[in-house]
């Protein structure tokens, strides 16, 4: 059953919007109800647990419509009075996050109460903003257009002004406004979907005019449109993934400019750069480890984790796994106690225990590794492939194979039960079972065998923990 509008609503307002919500009610600008006001407070009263069932209608009715007669009535009305309060305070909220489109706002009631030397300073102020601003994409192409139609309609009425430059400015921004939408509804269906570039251009309309139209400006558009720049990238690092210029470029850009980047610009080239580094590594290029080391070690300087209150358990992990695969345990500690409070709630419990387990691993503190492993729920597949992955390593550095050999087999019948939902995943965790099982049978005086394994690894470089394999083949030998 579909929980009510109001439930679902005040479930997505953190504690200090509520707060800031409530000030909002006592003004007396925007609500001179006291019946809602009272609402409020006995919503305050249940906030940190509130669902459908924490207050009823009748309990509504019971504390703020006792004395009168038609109390259900009254108590649908005053939910719909509050619910209606609380989107005006949530679109205020939005709009006051940037001052370009209040001041937008601004000027166009100006204009339409023709106060002209407030208009010019407002329009000016814009200008000035939108001068230095170097977060160009849709937002600020759709309000500077937005912006200039005011002034142009302001100015349009002087018949003996020149205005065509002004008009043709207006044009190039609508281009520029279309470029940076299109690319970014590309990149975002490349990032849920496989696509071959004939399909791109087949399915997107316009997509080989606008790579055409930068390729022939790329320096201008990386100097003045860097957000365009960054989305253009991101694309030729999907359509051409085997040329690793445009990650580089990619970098270089992000990297020159990184604390110019708002936080939605750069959780945009974070993701790319990092998915596009993952998807090397897990074909065998290792040197894209210390690249995404470096990215991660950058981004964390800028504040990018700290901001990031709900992180993801596979973004937090994945800045783990990638510190202690070229040994930089250090900081991978330092990371893991900083931002161990910001990991998303759902599986945070479980992404501290296996980041625990992964460090105590790295540390050869097996003991205390299997004791956090046990820890782990296997709700997500992820967390299941990486304990047993880590257990039989862990078997494997300890010499118990009956325990080793065990594992492998139930992690095999996991695999084959997940095979349709892990893609090309699950052959890379086939490889690493099969590989083990081989290398536990294996003893030094087994030359050619050994010889053939590390032929196998070298041919097969998307194996689950190949670098790991390696080792343990050298240690043999």
């Amino acid at each position: 059953m579909r929980e009510p509008k109001l439930t679902e609503m005040l479930k997505g307002v953190t504690p200090f919007e509520f707060k800031r919500f409530g000030e909002f009610l006592s003004s007396g600008f925007h609500n001179k109800s006291r019946k809602v006001l009272q609402l409020y407070e006995l919503i305050d009263r249940n906030f940190e647990e509130f669902d459908a069932n924490s207050i009823t209608k009748e309990e509504i009715a019971k504390e703020i419509f006792s004395d009168e007669k038609d109390k259900e009535q009254n108590v649908r009305t005053l939910i719909s009075n509050f619910t209606n309060l609380l989107e005006e305070f949530l679109v205020l909220q939005e709009i006051s996050k940037n001052e370009i489109p209040r001041k937008i706002y601004l000027l166009k009631s100006l204009h339409d109460r023709n106060i002209i030397k407030a208009f010019d300073m407002t329009s000016k102020e814009i200008s000035d903003i939108n001068k230095k601003d170097f977060n160009k994409n849709t937002d600020f192409y759709y309000n500077d257009l937005t912006y200039k139609e005011i002034v142009l309609n302001y100015h349009g009425e002087d018949l003996d002004l020149d205005l065509d430059k002004s008009y043709f400015e207006m044009s190039e921004n609508t281009d520029y406004l279309f470029i940076v939408t299109k690319l970014k509804v590309v990149n975002t269906v490349l990032s849920r979907k496989i696509l071959s570039g004939g399909n791109i251009y087949k399915n997107f309309w316009g997509i080989e005019y606008i790579l055409d139209y930068i390729e022939k400006n790329i320096d201008k558009i990386e100097k003045s449109h860097p957000i365009i720049y960054s989305e253009y990238k991101i694309l030729m690092m999907v359509l051409k993934p085997d040329s690793v210029k445009h990650f580089h470029d990619l970098e270089k850009h992000v990297l020159a400019n990184i604390s110019k980047h708002n936080e939605d610009e750069l959780e945009q080239v974070y993701y790319s750069l990092s998915n596009y580094c993952i998807n090397k590594i897990a074909t065998g290029e290792e040197k894209f480890i210390s690249y995404l080391y470096k990215i991660h070690r950058n981004l964390e300087k800028t504040g990018f984790y700290e901001k990031n209150k709900n992180l993801q358990y596979t973004d937090f992990m994945s800045v783990i796994i990638c510190g202690l695969n070229i040994k930089e345990i250090k900081w991978v500690n330092y990371f893991f106690e900083k931002y161990k409070a910001n990991i998303a709630h759902e599986v945070k419990r479980d992404t501290i225990n296996l980041a625990s387990a992964l460090i105590s691993f790295s540390l050869k503190k097996y003991k205390d590794c299997i004791e956090q492993l046990n820890k782990i729920g296997y709700k997500y597949t992820y967390f299941y492939l990486k304990s047993k992955e880590t257990l039989i390593k862990v078997y494997y550095e300890q010499g118990e194979v009956e325990s080793l050999e065990s594992a492998i087999d139930a992690a095999k019948h996991y695999l084959k039960r997940h095979k349709d939902l892990l893609s090309i995943h699950y052959d890379r965790y086939i490889l690493f079972l099969n590989y083990i099982t081989k290398l536990v049978k294996l003893d030094k005086k087994q030359k050619a065998e050994i010889k053939q394994l590390m032929k196998r690894l070298d041919e097969n470089r998307g194996t689950i923990a190949r670098e790991w394999l390696i080792e343990k083949i050298i240690e043999l030998k």
